[in-house]
């Protein structure tokens, strides 16, 4: 028990110690780590009422919607940072974050199907004999189906792991260059580390599962996508120079008549 209890007291100093290079507060940090968990949860239990289950994960439907602006939230984030890297030389690390909002951008239209459902067009011919939902989305063709689980799994599990490896090998990643471009906050590990375990749970235990436990993957694919969203935007608020804080008036004393 004492050496749980010193590990635990040193975990969470070193979790303090982290949000404030954030420029998190430690509650705002505590509210972060346990969102998606207490997401995870409420959607879980609706399954005791499987018509708000069925609506909650439906196409179209809050999940979904959830996906998608936390989406273009880091679509949005991330060509700002690209911008500001590039202006200030850091050539090599704008163009991997341009590649990335192009990903962003690409799975955020793949998540409403570029739109179809919403103005209504019909699938293409070419397109709907080899699309598993009949829809024009790239992801649910057969071979690179196969594919978005195996990249989910890899970006949840980075998101997962750099974080508590690198504040493990280093106290003082802050000190060491560019790394918090590639190295999410603490605070954040739990939203990558549920997606990376439901994907583990898929490909290791549960290969082939029931229509609740597949769509539920849902609920794990929003925390992803929260987790990168809330990623860029702290690396912008850190990057983006600070205003000055507005100066008081003086005024001038004047004696009295």
């Amino acid at each position: 028990m004492p050496v749980i209890h010193r590990w635990s007291t040193k975990a969470a100093i070193r979790s303090a110690q982290d949000a404030r290079e954030w420029g998190i507060s430690p509650r705002r940090a505590l509210i972060i780590a346990l969102l998606p968990l207490g997401i995870a949860l409420a959607a879980a239990a609706t399954a005791l009422h499987p018509p708000l289950f069925i609506w909650l994960l439906d196409e179209d439907s809050l999940i979904e919607w959830f996906q998608f602006f936390s989406l273009v939230a880091a679509g949005v984030f991330l060509p700002l940072l690209a911008y500001h890297l590039y202006k200030t030389g850091h050539k090599a690390m704008a163009l991997l974050y341009g590649v990335v909002a192009a990903g962003v951008w690409f799975l955020a239209g793949e998540e409403i199907s570029w739109g179809q459902r919403i103005f209504g067009w019909q699938t293409p011919e070419a397109m709907e004999a080899i699309n598993r939902q009949g829809e024009t989305t790239v992801h649910n063709i057969g071979g690179v189906q196969e594919l978005v689980p195996a990249a989910m799994l890899l970006a949840s599990l980075y998101g997962a792991c750099a974080p508590l490896v690198w504040n493990a090998v280093s106290a003082r990643w802050k000190n060491l260059g560019s790394a918090h471009l590639l190295i999410p906050p603490l605070c954040l590990a739990p939203a990558f580390g549920l997606a990376a375990a439901y994907r583990l749970f898929r490909l290791l235990v549960w290969p082939s599962p029931d229509y609740g436990i597949s769509e539920y993957g849902e609920v794990m694919e929003l925390s992803l996508y929260l987790g990168l969203a809330l990623f860029t935007w702290f690396n912008l608020r850190r990057l983006l120079p600070a205003r000055p804080a507005a100066r008081a008036p003086r005024h001038r004393l004047t004696a009295a008549a």
